[in-house]
């Protein structure tokens, strides 16, 4: 009877009909399939709205272009990506090796078809994904440098309060540099060495210098939003407009308690056009743009107890040659988390209604339509899903390592020391492959044959884009390796002069902690900082054997290598053992602490690079024997 309707609401009621009942309807029905087949742009228009394959931006910008869209085309490819994202169609890995050895940061631009990395130690490369080749690089780029992308600006720090922004080359001329925060000489001179060592005809994937914004004070983190960057310390967040360069607002008291405490580190920032997110190592905080109002704050214990365990699932049936396996969910009560369990990131979708958070200890947290939240029209246990990746962990550990958004499917990417996990999380997507949703709303999938434990705790970096996701992770060679048991090295401080009194054994030294004024004022923005750590001695440590004293002394950095990173003491009881261990971990980002170093007799043959050596699972050793777990990693990336 719907084909007897007039065409324009018989269109308006196929809007909301999924895709794959769009093509059962155009097959049991000729009228149907008649209306479908001569309205097809109008009918996978809607589609593709309905399922969310375009965002608004994109089709205020295919309304003004004169090319029009193959909606039918669109559609189709997206639902064949949807089934790779769920294991039912084929997925390719790839090891791009031209990105740098030592990759730190990693950015990707799926439309220019180019990844952005910068390197423990220093260097930014833009390399073409297709071909694996470095299109432009920079070499000025600080060591440990975090850096942001989006709408052809990088913005990475310097070891100071400045944040450098490079566009590409081909969308400006220099008199639409602004006036305020004009690029210095160093970086119009990198700019002309980088032209010379990247000669190009097309100029793709090139870059020059925009503007050196100069913060008000040294800042910690910063996130940029396209055309926002926020660049925030413990306690105040500036925020930017960054094709103006003008510092439009700033958010001042940003630890204020309330009934729940302070925020706690500052872990990670994130922004949008209404809201910034500050996460804390407390609380998870949310301020109002144009007046920063504290709108809402989460803490752990806030979370709903009722979690959704992370299993593996036992009659899995997956495409053979996909690279995703489909994970079972749980529903299981849990306590509140330990306070040693942080808060390690939150993002923002790209429609600016659902918020995802990732804690320390594993629990992924999605709140759809979180502004609800703020008028209490919700409560936060009606609308939250927490989604728990260590479920068999019987005690509170640091076991998430990143968290990733995806861009217009609205997915999520989450790294731990367990597995790298995707999360869809629009439950109407399910339609698409014709599957009953799940009850929580989300399906979880675990990337296969990158499940190295090892290797899994140096992913300092993970980004997702429609149609893959990109990590930093050993050479292939490297990547079918079975684990192997951790054997800790003991710290042994120096002879020092003797104390007036000694420090209780139950005290816990954190890296925060150690740093003096003078070395938090060299220290650089980011998520990965750089700062001298007082010298340690480090034995290895054994059931058989007493710690013996390593006698070597501290040698000069290695210029290809920076200054000794910043490392957390941590100490750690023993069950069976009565011995204290300290743990030593190079400290990649905020998001990666308490790396454990590796038993060196268990390692394979060591290679020697520019007079450094890199042993078996990627622990560098300088050659008196000074060692510095760097992971001399590449991107990994996973296509669908």
């Amino acid at each position: 009877m719907l084909h007897l309707l007039p065409t324009e609401i018989a269109l308006q009621i196929a809007s909301y009909i999924p895709l794959q009942s769009l093509y059962q309807v155009s097959l049991v029905s000729r009228e149907w399939h008649s209306l479908i087949a001569d309205n097809s742009r109008t009918v996978y228009r809607n589609a593709a709205i309905l399922h969310h394959f375009v965002l608004h931006a994109d089709l205020q910008a295919e309304s003004s272009c004169r090319e029009q869209r193959d909606w039918t085309q669109l559609c189709r490819r997206r639902l064949e990506i949807e089934r790779g994202w769920r294991g039912k169609a084929p997925s390719t890995a790839k090891e791009l090796t031209a990105t740098g050895k030592f990759v730190h940061r990693i950015k990707v631009d799926q439309h220019e078809g180019f990844v952005i990395t910068t390197c423990y130690t220093g260097g930014l490369y833009v390399t073409d994904i297709n071909t694996d080749r470095v299109l432009w690089a920079e070499t000025h780029v600080a060591d440990y440098a975090h850096c942001e992308y989006d709408h052809g600006y990088i913005i990475f720090n310097r070891h100071d309060n400045g944040k450098e922004v490079w566009r590409l080359a081909r969308d400006f001329q220099d008199s639409d540099i602004p006036e305020d925060f004009k690029p210095d000489v160093s970086m119009i001179t990198a700019s002309e060495e980088a032209v010379r060592r990247n000669p190009s005809s097309t100029g793709l994937g090139h870059f020059r210098p925009w503007a050196l914004l100069q913060m008000p004070e040294l800042t910690r983190a910063f996130r940029f939003s396209y055309p926002t960057l926020l660049s925030a310390n413990a306690n105040d967040a500036y925020i930017w407009d960054v094709p103006t360069s003008r510092l439009v607002e700033t958010i001042s008291n940003l630890q204020a308690p309330n009934e729940d405490g302070p925020l706690g580190r500052l872990n990670y920032v994130d922004v949008n056009d209404k809201y910034v997110f500050i996460c804390g190592s407390v609380q998870l905080r949310i301020f109002a743009r144009e007046g920063g109002a504290l709108v809402y704050h989460l803490t752990k214990k806030s979370l709903p107890p009722m979690h959704w365990d992370i299993l593996p699932e036992s009659n899995n049936v997956t495409c053979p040659s996909s690279l995703f396996q489909s994970q079972r969910l749980h529903e299981a009560f849990h306590v509140s988390e330990s306070s040693l369990s942080n808060f390690k990131a939150a993002h923002v979708s790209s429609s600016g209604k659902d918020l995802v958070a990732l804690t320390g200890s594993g629990a992924f947290v999605w709140i759809p339509g979180f502004e609800r939240l703020f008028h209490r029209e919700v409560s936060l246990s009606d609308i939250a899903v927490v989604l728990n990746f260590s479920p068999s962990s019987d005690r509170i550990q640091d076991t998430s390592l990143y968290l990733a958004l995806g861009e217009s499917n609205e997915k999520a990417a989450v790294a731990t020391r367990m597995g790298i996990y995707i999360i869809s999380l629009d439950s109407g997507i399910n339609k698409l492959t014709a599957e009953a949703p799940p009850r929580p709303g989300v399906s979880v999938y675990r990337v296969i044959k990158y499940d190295h434990s090892r290797h899994l705790s140096f992913i300092t970096c993970l980004q997702m884009t429609n149609t893959g996701v990109f990590f930093n992770w050993y050479p292939s060679s490297e990547q079918n390796r079975f684990s192997q048991p951790t054997r800790h090295l003991l710290a042994l401080p120096p002879p020092q002069p003797p104390a007036p009194a000694p420090a209780p054994a139950s005290v816990q030294v954190f890296a925060d902690q150690a740093i003096t004024p003078a070395q938090d004022a060299e220290a650089h923005d980011g998520e990965g900082q750089d700062v001298h750590m007082p010298e340690l001695h480090l034995v290895e440590s054994s059931d058989d054997d007493d710690p013996a004293e390593d006698n070597a002394s501290d040698p000069p950095s290695p210029t290809i290598v920076g200054p000794p990173p910043l490392v957390d003491v941590l100490e750690d009881e023993d069950e069976d053992e009565e011995e204290e261990e300290v743990h030593i971990g190079f400290v990649a980002n905020e998001e990666a602490e308490d790396f454990e170093m590796e038993d060196m007799e268990d390692m394979e043959e060591p290679v020697v690079i520019d007079n450094i050596q890199f042993n078996g699972d990627g622990f560098m050793q300088v050659m008196n024997d000074w060692f510095l777990p760097i992971n001399p990693s590449m991107v990994h990336c996973i296509h669908v």
